[in-house]
């Protein structure tokens, strides 16, 4: 009798250790979510995908609050092994399963892709990607095959001296290839702004500077769309850079914050301070009618302007979003339409 009584007591203490532990798992489970959380950033934490957040959290898009209780999906089903699987060109050279961690820009990247081409020969119609999908891909594997890019042929001007812009020239680009100062080629071509134009002739030689312009520059710099940068470049770097993920302070093709993308972009062009979204607001100049290249600003979670991104035309904008990474969204969004502050206009 007091053999089955002690087998008794020590079937309860088992039991109720094993309760205790299954109640534990059960609380591990759950992430309450903290000011800056974003499912990105939870998904990254946990080893998980923002997919899978939103399905086990019967989400129908990326906004959380903060407070808000969120269920993590389990260990089994979401958190890959230990041993890092290195992803690797299949056998055709055609094709690629996306692992856990992928996202649209590192699998471009990876076979020497952009995100357009990669989404466009996918028919995808945003940057979502899931784990174990198939991708067409058209480049070499750069992980396993780097390969070294052939150098762009050096720009020749003709016999009068001059030089046609090319698409993503600027002032500065130009200047340095044939060992001029900017305000040298300014000075030359009559210039009173960095704004150049695809197709325009520009000399690029001081002995070509043969007659004085007849007409005398204009004292006043003219209205351009940000100022001193080359708009169209502008724009065709940021769009380089889209499905490049979020990070909180990010400044380069590794994670962007809002700010910190527009000051990557424009640093490709000119020197320029790092400002906060505030900063860029203080220093911008309002327009009322934005034109492509100006910056639009948004109020997100406190008052003042708080996000920013670059107008592109038609209503629509670039930006690195909190839970999207760098995308294209439209001011004529619900979401955006009531946080719209304004736009302004960059000047170095």
């Amino acid at each position: 009798m007091k053999k089955r009584q002690l087998a008794l007591s020590l079937g309860t203490i088992v039991g109720g250790t094993f309760l205790y532990q299954a109640s534990a798992e059960a609380s591990a489970s759950t992430v309450q979510v903290k000011a800056r959380d974003t499912l990105w950033s939870l998904s990254t934490k946990y080893h998980t995908t923002v997919e899978a957040l939103k399905s086990v959290n019967k989400l129908s898009s990326n906004t959380i609050h903060i407070g808000q209780t969120l269920s993590i999906p389990s260990v089994s089903t979401s958190q890959p092994s230990n041993k890092e699987e290195k992803p690797s060109a299949p056998a055709t050279g055609s094709t690629y399963k996306v692992q856990s961690g992928d996202t649209l820009w590192k699998v471009a990247t990876r076979f020497n892709m952009n995100v357009e081409e990669l989404k466009r020969l996918n028919a995808l119609s945003s940057n979502i990607i899931y784990i174990n999908q198939t991708l067409k891909v058209n480049g070499s594997n750069s992980a396993s095959t780097p390969t070294t890019s052939k150098p762009a042929e050096t720009p020749s001007k003709d016999a009068n001296g001059t030089y046609k812009v090319q698409r993503g020239d600027s002032l500065s680009k130009i200047a340095s290839t044939f060992h001029m100062s900017v305000s040298e080629l300014k000075q030359i071509n009559g210039l009173t702004s960095n704004t150049i134009y695809v197709n325009q002739q520009l000399k690029v030689s001081k002995s070509s500077q043969t007659t004085t312009p007849t007409t005398k520059p204009s004292t006043s710099t003219p209205s351009t769309s940000n100022g001193t940068l080359n708009v169209s470049q502008m724009i065709s770097d940021a769009k380089r850079y889209i499905g490049v993920p979020y990070k909180w302070g990010g400044t380069t093709p590794s994670g962007f914050d809002c700010s910190g993308f527009i000051y990557y972009v424009m640093k490709q062009q000119i020197s320029t301070t790092r400002y906060t979204t505030a900063g860029y607001w203080s220093v911008s100049t309002p327009v009322s009618n934005p034109q492509p290249g100006d910056l639009v600003f948004f109020n997100t979670y406190s008052s003042g302007p708080t996000h920013m991104g670059i107008y592109l035309g038609n209503r629509q904008f670039i930006h690195a979003g909190s839970s999207t990474g760098v995308t294209i969204a439209s001011l004529d969004n619900s979401y955006w339409s009531k946080r719209y502050l304004g736009a302004k206009r960059f000047s170095k």
